[in-house]
């Protein structure tokens, strides 16, 4: 399977890169679109539908390839993916709820595949990912693989998940991918490292945390993140939003960690709003600000894969959560750096708002300020 990528500032431009990268013969099926402007939507749609080409296709604030970070407001992975092998579905939720939408994203795959491989991206910040993961696995199989990123705006987590024929604000996008004949692989790693003691959360309801330790939950995280954690104190909803950084590591039985960012406080009764599902008893520590070692984390996962399953691939897709972009600073250009030389092929990726991927061999999760790789290899 042949895949490259090609970027552009309109729509006519990559009009152009598109024709630019067929003249030599090569006929992609399948195009990973990434885009900022939401307005060039229909206009790309129109292009690749002409030319016979599947659309997996977003909105978001900043995406990267091979070549690093992308000014450019599209950029695009094309790949000629044999069609028989994968599918692309979009099932908005607006008139039902996220896990009735992965529920039926999970039918499908079942249907159309022995083996099926779900790359996700859905859109609507306040959807619950938990559900989404929980909606397809109900439907598939508890150990699908299930890969992806939340797609939106950083600043107001609007946007768009497209096809070539529709197009949702509050849906989910997936790729159904037979991995009876591509080879899919990937982990979702944050390489953050942990700090003071272990706490425990005492009093939560549904993403609220109000107490830990039976300490009130604002107070207990403001003590150790400091107030420079609030981006403002303006808000309309009494809430004080948070910076995405500094997670709080869930601890697995596995021994793996799962991160919880804090989203919002509540002054009113001093709970927290966490980026995905807690339970009463769970246990956490903080992290600390990142380093190279953070990096190198991320890094090597993709290395042991290379070197023990996979040792080349056709193509990489990265949904890096964008919480990271804000807390690495100039570090990200490395990370992005380390991940495209591991296979040394075409990648293309996002800074989503939340991540879907596997910690190691067990079940895939929700995450926040991770990363969440996947290779592609045509069997």
């Amino acid at each position: 399977m042949k895949a490259i990528t090609i970027k552009g500032t309109t729509p006519a431009g990559i009009e152009a890169a598109l024709a630019e990268s067929t003249k030599d013969g090569f006929k992609p099926t399948l195009a990973i679109i990434t885009l900022t402007k939401v307005e060039n939507t229909e206009a790309i749609q129109a292009i690749f539908d002409r030319n016979g080409i599947a659309i997996f296709g977003l909105s978001t604030s900043q995406k990267f390839t091979e070549q690093g970070l992308e000014s450019d407001d599209i950029a695009v992975m094309l790949m000629d993916m044999n069609p028989a092998y994968f599918s692309i579905m979009l099932n908005d939720y607006k008139d039902s709820s996220a896990y009735e939408a992965g529920h039926r994203a999970g039918l499908a795959g079942k249907n159309l595949f022995a083996n099926p491989g779900f790359i996700i991206s859905p859109i609507d910040f306040g959807v619950s990912g938990d559900k989404l993961i929980r909606g397809i696995t109900d439907a598939a199989d508890e150990e699908v693989s299930i890969m992806g990123g939340v797609a939106g705006n950083l600043y107001d987590g609007l946007g768009l998940v497209f096809t070539n024929a529709s197009s949702s604000s509050s849906g989910l996008l997936s790729l159904i991918i037979d991995r009876d004949k591509i080879l899919i692989n990937g982990f979702a790693v944050s390489g953050w490292k942990p700090v003071g003691t272990t706490k425990t959360i005492t009093k939560v309801e549904g993403l609220w945390v109000f107490t830990i330790d039976h300490e009130p939950a604002m107070n207990v995280i403001q003590r150790f993140l400091g107030n420079e954690m609030i981006v403002s104190a303006d808000s309309t909803n009494g809430l004080l939003p948070t910076e995405l950084g500094y997670p709080l590591q869930f601890e697995r039985a596995s021994g793996h960690v799962i991160m919880r960012p804090a989203l919002f406080f509540n002054p009113t009764n001093q709970s927290v709003m966490l980026a995905g599902e807690v339970k009463e008893g769970d246990r956490f520590r903080f992290s600390l600000p990142p380093d190279f070692d953070v990096i190198e984390k991320v890094v090597e996962s993709a290395r042991t894969v290379k070197e023990m399953e996979m040792p080349d691939a056709d193509a990489m897709l990265v949904f890096s959560c964008v919480g990271r972009l804000g807390s690495f600073g100039p570090l990200i250009d490395t990370e992005i750096e380390g991940l495209a030389s591991i296979w040394n092929k075409p990648m293309l990726g996002f800074f989503s708002l939340g991540e879907f991927g596997k910690l190691d061999e067990g079940r895939c999760e929700w995450h926040g300020t991770t990363v969440s790789w996947v290779a592609l290899k045509e069997k």
